[in-house]
C-alpha cells in the first residue's frame, strides 16, 4: 500500500491542483538566479522540487497558514518556515535547497523578489556555511576494504554486479551509468575513452579516459558477456531500471557492502576512482589522504582540477572537492609568517587560494 503523502493528506484539493498547473508550466526548466535556462533540468531534480514545495506548503498549513492559493505567498510564510526549519535542525545544505525551490517558485509567481537571501530568514550566514570539500575519506580503501580482492568474490556471485562494481570503481561511473551502459556503444569511437550517455545525471554526457589493461579487462568482459549487439545495455536482462535498482541494492546487503556493516556505500567506489585521477593529473595524493603537499603551478593545478570534474560528469571544478578534500585548509593565513626563503610561485599560489576561500566565507 502506497503512503499518503502531508500535501495530499491537509492540501484542499483546489490548493493542489492549482500547484500542479504551476508545476507543469514551470518545473522543466533549470533554476538560474536571473533568467531561464532554456535546457531541461533532470526528472529527479524536477520531483525533488516538486515534493520539497508540496511538503513546505502542507507544513505551513500545519503552522496555521492556510493559504488560499499558492499564490498568496508572502515574507510572513517564508519567516515562519525557516524558524520551524532550523527548529528541525535541518542541515544547511537542505536549508539553502528549500529556500532556493522557493525562490525560484517566486519567479513562476511573477513575484521575482519575494524571496531574499537566505540570512534574513535564518539569523545571518554564519551557522549557513555549506561545505566545498570533503572532510572525511568515503574511499573503500579508506576503510580498509581491498578492492580488487571483494571484486573477486562479487564476480562468483553475479558477474554483472562484478561490471557494475568494476565501472564504478575503475571509470567513476555511478550506480545507474553503470547498470545502463552500453559497452559497444561507450566504446564505438576507439579504445580511448569511455563515452558515458545513458543514465547520467542531468543528461550530461562525459568521456572517461581509458589508460590501463584493468580498464580495457573490464571492457572486453561486458562485450563478452553482452555479445555482439551494438545497442545491449548491461542491465539484467528482463528488468526495468527500477527493478534492476532494487536487485542491485539487495544483492549489495546480501554482500554486507553498506553503511551499517562496512561502513561504505557504492558511490565510495566512484570516490576512489577520482582520488586516483586526482594523482595522476596533480602528480600528488589527494588532499583528503591526508598530508598531501601543494602543487608548484596555479595553472595547471586549476586545468587538472577542470580534468576531473569532466570526467566526473559535473563540469565545475569546485565539485571535485567533495570527493578528494579540500587544499584550503592547508592555506589559511600562518600564525608564524612564512619566511622570504619560499619559492616565490609558491608564496603567490598560497595567497590566491587565501583569497579565494575568503571570497567563498562571504559568498
Amino acid at each position: 500500500m502506497s503512503r499518503v503523502s502531508l500535501a495530499d493528506r491537509v492540501l484542499s484539493r483546489s490548493f493542489r491542483d492549482e500547484l500542479e498547473r504551476i508545476f507543469n508550466q514551470h518545473n522543466r526548466k533549470v533554476h538560474a538566479e536571473k533568467n531561464v535556462i532554456s535546457r531541461d533540468c533532470s526528472t529527479k531534480t524536477r520531483q525533488e522540487r516538486r515534493n520539497n514545495l508540496r511538503r513546505s506548503f502542507a507544513e505551513l498549513h500545519l503552522l496555521g497558514f492556510h493559504l488560499s492559493s499558492p499564490t498568496a505567498l508572502k515574507q510572513k510564510h517564508l519567516h515562519a518556515l525557516a524558524e520551524y526549519w532550523q527548529q528541525k535542525e535541518l542541515a544547511p545544505k537542505t536549508l539553502h535547497g528549500l529556500i532556493s525551490n522557493f525562490r525560484e517558485f517566486a519567479r513562476w509567481t511573477g513575484k521575482r523578489d519575494l524571496v531574499q537571501d537566505i540570512s534574513v530568514y535564518c539569523g545571518g550566514r554564519e551557522h549557513l556555511i555549506r561545505r566545498t570539500g570533503a572532510t572525511i575519506d568515503l574511499s573503500w580503501e579508506a576503510h580498509g576494504i581491498d578492492v580488487p580482492l571483494f571484486l573477486e568474490k562479487v564476480k562468483e556471485v553475479d558477474q554483472r554486479l562484478w561490471l557494475y562494481l568494476s565501472f564504478q570503481r575503475y571509470f567513476g561511473l555511478r550506480t545507474k551509468e553503470s547498470i545502463e551502459l552500453r559497452p559497444w556503444q561507450a566504446t564505438a569511437q576507439g579504445d580511448e575513452h569511455l563515452y558515458v550517455t545513458d543514465g547520467t545525471k542531468g543528461g550530461k554526457h562525459r568521456m572517461v579516459p581509458i589508460r590501463s589493461d584493468r580498464q580495457r579487462e573490464i571492457i572486453d568482459f561486458s562485450k563478452e558477456l553482452i555479445g555482439p549487439h551494438l545497442n545491449a545495455q548491461l542491465r539484467w536482462p528482463g528488468k526495468t531500471w527500477r527493478q534492476a535498482q532494487a536487485h542491485f541494492y539487495y544483492l549489495m546487503r546480501r554482500l554486507g557492502a553498506t553503511h551499517d556493516l562496512m561502513g561504505v556505500s557504492p558511490h565510495g567506489l566512484r570516490h576512489g576512482f577520482l582520488q586516483d585521477e586526482y594523482e595522476h593529473y596533480v602528480g600528488l595524493p589527494a588532499p583528503i589522504k591526508g598530508g598531501a603537499a601543494l602543487p608548484e603551478n596555479r595553472f595547471e593545478y586549476k586545468r587538472a582540477m577542470l580534468a576531473l570534474s569532466l570526467e566526473a560528469g559535473h563540469f565545475r571544478e569546485a565539485v571535485t572537492g567533495m570527493y578528494c578534500g579540500s587544499l584550503g585548509h592547508q592555506l589559511r593565513p600562518r600564525k608564524t609568517p612564512i619566511t622570504s626563503d619560499a619559492p616565490q610561485e609558491q608564496l603567490k599560489f598560497n595567497q590566491e587560494i587565501q583569497n579565494e576561500e575568503k571570497e567563498k566565507f562571504k559568498s
